[in-house]
């Protein structure tokens, strides 16, 4: 099935074999799931979880495939989100393999920032619950790694952080963390 999601948000996720759960992406409006596995006959390897309450579209893959093949955009629009999940991914293993926890940790804020950031008094808002373990979970590290970024980050002025809420406050200084850059408040 391929879904787009109109209302609402959903969270992607994976177990591993020894059980821990892999956060993958978070969806929005106007955002779709599964076109991959819509594109091939393999099952899904991954959990999508209403995080709030949704409202989706719906399209069976022969559905999809019939509908691509008598309609070149929407073939090359299929295959545009699948070249963007692509390069999102990639981008997201060299993050794991080559980056230290820290930048990790600033880089997921920031993506989860252009995709649900709302602006309020004292900063950016990251306006879906984002626990701390979720981060974790995201950035493939432990809580005990997050907790201490964010206390730090707090410290600093950076960012305000409550129950499953985070606000960017200073985010000039995210944005030199996870592009590597040199900051002021450190």
């Amino acid at each position: 099935m391929l879904y787009v999601i109109t209302a609402g948000r959903v969270k992607l996720s994976q177990v591993t074999a020894d059980g821990q759960q892999v956060i993958v992406a978070y969806f929005g409006p106007g955002e779709g799931l599964g076109i991959i596995m819509a594109l091939n006959e393999q099952p899904y390897p991954l959990s999508a979880e209403a995080i709030e309450p949704c409202v989706a579209i719906g399209w069976r893959r022969e559905v999809m495939l019939q509908l691509m093949a008598g309609n070149a955009q929407l073939a090359l629009n299929g295959m545009h989100m699948v070249g963007q999940r692509f390069a999102q991914m990639q981008s997201r293993f060299q993050e794991l393999a080559t980056q230290r926890v820290e930048r990790r940790v600033a880089r997921a804020l920031l993506r989860l920032v252009r995709q649900f950031g709302r602006r309020v008094d004292e900063g950016v808002l990251i306006d879906i619950a984002l626990s701390r373990e979720e981060l974790a979970q995201m950035t493939g590290t432990n809580l005990y790694n997050v907790s201490r970024i964010l206390s730090k980050w707090e410290h600093a002025g950076w960012i305000v952080s409550a129950r499953k809420q985070v606000i960017l406050k200073k985010s000039h200084e995210l944005v030199a963390l996870a592009e590597d850059l040199p900051t002021h408040g450190q």
